[in-house]
């Protein structure tokens, strides 16, 4: 007994100071090379939104909201110590900056937002240039629209026709647009009509996204291919940063530590080469993540709280708290404790994999928790990151006592689990053989017979997640997040308890759709993110981690049922990709409806898009996914997959993915029926492996 216990404890010590040193490692600060400056040497300008974490410039206009004047005068406190000016993007709401500038010696340069309203846009005109009237002691330049050629809202005729409005209201003041580096050489009108030049450069949104050790050198060629395509008009880099969390692009990682090397790497060069810059951005900005994803949130110098995230000084950690994630995992662990304690005479071998899985199990766990805390925005994100963490915590303790009772657990086939879940009652559990020796050491009999329906019902719900994921990440993954640590415990869990797996090989048409859903989608992800993305790749790899056994299991059955289900929504996604980059992606469509805003194909154009700002295309794609898993119809279940491929043609991806999941898993339970096997001890055996 003395000898079990001295077992266990060194071994619940060795995990905890693994985990530890795991977490002290990434937490641990690290220095990054500073920028040769005086330390009263104040930075030219940064871009300034006073929007507080739950707060967004869309609710001026909807919802009312004001921006009090205390945290306008808070944050340009905060700002006046480290800059000398500012830019601001619009004016509504954001009117006492001037002022406030003012007060605390700080240069604007105040920006007017132009959009595809007219009317809109000649509200902001009118607006800036009254307020550069009131305040020429601290406004120094005027911006006329942001990214307007960029987001397609403007031509670039009606762009050098605002400019020119505001310059002869403001003849003393210089005026610009503003926007990435490419639309200026796309628009070559533009340029003539301003006094600077002022341009975007960042690496991260690259349409070919740049690394890290080469962003430096890509913000010179830029910056001088620029100087020597724009004669005559000086400069002015507008928005330059990198961002400290989100998602990886190719090679392009967000994190603190690469902000800070970008931000102290620019200002060296910046200054070095006396250019005039701008910033991006004062404080981190949640409501971006809403069009941007994760990392739209996270480009700050400051956090939401209005925190120093010590970007230009000081040593940096990607894990500031890491703290508390090592108490979390720590947790986690000790709660392996339930296992342990029933089974604690393990071998020296049973104890080292043990002590493996549960270390790394409760760092991934955490790690998939931080990841969570950072992108999620509202209740279906969090329920989401619930829904995540429980099947892979449930994996978790399933491994565990795998290792601790020397066996692997049993479960269904998809279509046993589906019909088990349609019909709760179903005597299918009953049908399941296991041998006295193989049954996990849990005395309750409720247990025993419940257990294989719900590690059965997790395998199910795992597979539905990641296709969920994958299928998000496929049709819309610029914006979206790789949850590779919630989903490599199961993917590895599923996998290894499928390795001895005995039974006879299966007519399993929904592991055999699965499987193929997930390869497909992977692959297609791949290619999308390129190979020097090792956060696609670690999600690539997840899924054929989770398609192989899948794939196995159901090697006997025929997808040939679904061919023709298959054929109809692959041309109806045609239709509907030909039909968006007509009504929405065409240029000339674009230049057209700027010009001439009332034609019938214009209207047809608007309505298209309130419908997909509304999430119209998503929701009705929802409604018809649960009422067709209601009803049980094939008819129905066609019908929401096609409104689900209207949600990916439209931009309304997240609804549209979860709909095309499960009805699709639905439409396939109905068509893929079992092949009939002939013989009386065939029926049983499969009966039992069901």
């Amino acid at each position: 007994m003395l000898n079990r216990m001295m077992k266990m404890t060194l071994a619940y010590g060795v995990i905890l100071a693994a985990v530890y040193g795991f977490w002290y490692a990434v937490g641990h600060p690290r220095l990054v090379k500073e920028p040769a400056l005086s330390i009263d040497h104040k930075l030219q300008s940064v871009s300034y939104a006073p929007f507080e974490k739950d707060q967004s410039p869309l609710d001026i206009g909807l919802k009312g909201l004001t921006i009090s004047d205390r945290r306008i005068d808070a944050d340009l406190a905060i700002l006046s110590r480290r800059f000398d000016g500012i830019r601001t993007y619009s004016v509504a709401g954001l009117e006492a900056v001037p002022a406030f500038a003012e007060k605390y010696g700080l240069k604007v340069l105040l920006g007017a937002w132009v959009s595809g309203d007219p009317v809109l846009t000649q509200k902001e005109l009118t607006k800036v240039i009254e307020l550069a009237r009131r305040h020429p002691s601290s406004v120094r330049g005027i911006v006329v629209g942001n990214e307007a050629l960029l987001r397609r809202e403007v031509t670039g005729p009606q762009l050098v026709e605002y400019i020119r409005q505001v310059k002869s209201a403001l003849p003393d003041m210089p005026v610009t647009y503003a926007d990435v580096w490419e639309f200026w050489l796309k628009h070559p009108e533009v340029a003539p009509a301003t006094d600077f030049v002022m341009i975007h450069i960042l690496p991260y949104w690259e349409d070919d996204p740049v690394c890290i050790d080469q962003a430096m050198a890509h913000v010179r060629k830029i910056r001088e291919e620029l100087a020597r395509k724009i004669p005559g008009r000086e400069i002015v880099i507008g928005e330059t940063g990198w961002p400290s969390e989100g998602r990886m692009r190719e090679g392009a990682l967000p994190s603190r530590e690469n902000q800070a090397r970008f931000m102290r790497g620019f200002v060296s060069l910046a200054e070095q080469e006396q250019w005039q810059y701008n910033l991006i951005e004062a404080f981190d900005q949640p409501w971006k993540r809403a069009k941007e994803g994760a990392v739209g949130g996270y480009w700050g110098l400051y956090d939401k709280d209005r925190a120093d995230k010590t970007v230009f000084s000081g040593p940096v950690s990607n894990f500031p708290n890491w703290p508390v994630w090592f108490c979390l995992s720590a947790g986690i662990i000790l709660l392996t404790l339930f296992i342990t304690g029933r089974h604690s005479g393990m071998s020296g071998f049973q104890w080292l994999q043990f002590s493996g899985v549960a270390a790394a199990g409760a760092v991934l766990i955490v790690m998939q928790g931080h990841q969570f805390s950072i992108i999620s925005r509202n209740g279906w994100e969090y329920l989401w990151a619930v829904m995540v963490l429980g099947q892979a915590a449930i994996v978790y303790f399933m491994a565990l006592s795998a290792i601790a009772f020397e066996t692997l657990p049993q479960y269904l086939s998809l279509k046993a689990s589906m019909d088990l879940l349609r019909n709760p009652s179903s005597p299918v559990i009953d049908d399941i053989s296991l041998k006295a020796s193989d049954r996990w050491r849990f005395p309750p009999s409720f247990i025993l017979r419940h257990l294989p329906s719900v590690i059965s019902i997790n395998r199910l719900a795992v597979v539905t997640f990641a296709l969920i994921a994958v299928i998000g990440l496929f049709f819309d993954a610029r914006y979206r997040s790789f949850n590779n640590c919630g989903f490599i415990i199961p993917a590895l869990g599923y996998a290894w308890f499928s390795r001895k797996d005995g039974r006879p090989a299966q007519a399993g048409g929904l592991e055999r759709f699965s499987a193929l859903m997930l390869v497909i989608a992977g692959l297609g992800v791949f290619i999308k993110e390129t190979p020097l993305n090792w956060q696609a790749d670690v999600w690539v790899g997840i899924c054929m981690l989770l398609a192989y056994p899948l794939w196995r299991q159901g090697r006997t059955g025929s997808l040939r049922p679904l061919l023709f289900d298959g054929m109809l929504l692959v041309a109806v996604y045609a239709a509907f990709a030909v039909m968006r980059y007509v009504i929405l992606d065409s240029n000339m469509v674009m230049n057209l409806c700027a010009e001439k805003p009332a034609g019938v194909y214009c209207l047809i154009r608007t309505i298209l898009g309130k419908l997909m700002y509304h999430q119209v295309f998503g929701l009705t794609s929802l409604v018809l996914a649960g009422l067709a898993i209601w009803r049980n119809t094939v008819w129905l279940c066609i019908l929401a997959m096609i409104a689900s491929l209207s949600s990916f043609a439209f931009y309304n991806v997240s609804m549209g993915a979860i709909a095309f999941i499960l009805t699709g898993l639905t439409l396939a339970h109905k068509r893929l029926v079992p092949f009939p096997i002939h013989s009386r001890s065939g029926v049983k055996e499969r009966m039992r492996t069901d």
